[in-house]
């Protein structure tokens, strides 16, 4: 994997993360072990490598920050080059477990059972409804407790369900593909921050470093998160007058609920709370104020 270099790590754990999604779209129609095998070997190997990811993106933001500078930004370096060490055998390790002759013959049979079963649209219309009424529900709650693991959890459900509408339903892959990546963006830039917030606290008690350089490192990584939290509510919610926003609709979820109600051919909400998590009806005197209706009053999380 060119000594386990950012790209490829990156592009492994996509690929996985791929053929998981896959393997939890057809077992839920068809319940071979194979499906869940193939689940389990996607999970193991995307944790072995998830240190080294984690350690990789902290080196880039340290550096598009510019907190690698001085006494205190060498040992932020030194200890991340310690930890990417450490992760890097670990990855190794996974990757050596790896095996490729169980991996080619489930690129052999799976696809073939996979010609076989029988779905329309509509199936995976209905279990996409229920994965966005999931994040609707995460975001209902990230917005209401502001609290960074809560971001965390919406990342994680906005994830889902984007790979289930891009491995099942490719019309709605092309026409929602980009807004569906800006906000994973959004939500990964923040998670990202949160966990670099967390190695340079523990960095900076280590090191005894001085208030000032606490309070310049921290204001940094807070307004690059604040940043990116408004960039997603701004993506969330739609212009009004946008001719895509379409009647009723406020949000992005709105608009892709209604679709996926056209193709699944329900009218019933598919879960509790689903159908207006994501925006709550905003009084006439706040709406100047607040032009992101049920948005986080405070950019940050909960410290």
């Amino acid at each position: 994997m060119d000594g386990l270099a950012v790209g490829p790590v990156h592009d492994l754990r996509v690929a996985l993360r791929r053929c998981r999604s896959l393997a939890e779209g057809f077992s839920v129609l068809n319940p071979h072990p194979k499906w869940r095998r193939l689940r389990k070997a996607c999970k193991e190997l995307l944790l072995g490598l998830a240190e080294l990811r984690d350690t990789q993106v902290m080196e880039e933001w340290v550096r598009r920050l510019g907190l690698e500078k001085g006494l205190a930004g060498a040992a932020l370096m030194s200890s991340l080059d310690a930890e990417r060490r450490h992760a890097r055998r670990a990855a190794h390790r996974s990757l050596k477990n790896f095996s490729g002759k169980r991996w080619k013959r489930w690129s052999r049979s799976l696809p073939e059972r996979a010609e076989r079963i029988s779905a329309s649209p509509a199936h995976f219309a209905r279990l996409a409804l229920r994965r966005l009424a999931q994040a609707r529900e995460r975001e209902r709650h990230w917005r209401k407790s502001q609290g960074r693991q809560a971001a965390h959890h919406l990342r994680i459900a906005l994830k889902r369900f984007r790979y289930l509408v891009e491995s099942f339903l490719p019309e709605q892959k092309t026409a929602w593909g980009l807004d569906l990546r800006r906000l994973q963006g959004s939500l990964g830039d923040i998670h990202d921050l949160d966990v670099l917030r967390q190695r340079v606290l523990r960095m900076l008690r280590a090191q005894a470093a001085d208030s000032q350089t606490r309070g310049r490192w921290l204001g940094k990584i807070e307004r690059a998160r604040n940043q990116a939290v408004e960039s997603y509510w701004q993506a969330i919610v739609l212009k009004s007058g946008s001719r895509s926003a379409g009647a009723g609709s406020r949000t992005l979820w709105d608009r892709w609920e209604k679709k996926l109600r056209q193709l699944a051919g329900v009218t019933s909400p598919i879960s509790e709370g689903s159908s207006r998590s994501a925006a709550k009806p905003v009084p006439p005197a706040a709406r100047k104020s607040s032009p992101y209706p049920g948005r986080p009053r405070r950019l940050s999380g909960a410290r």
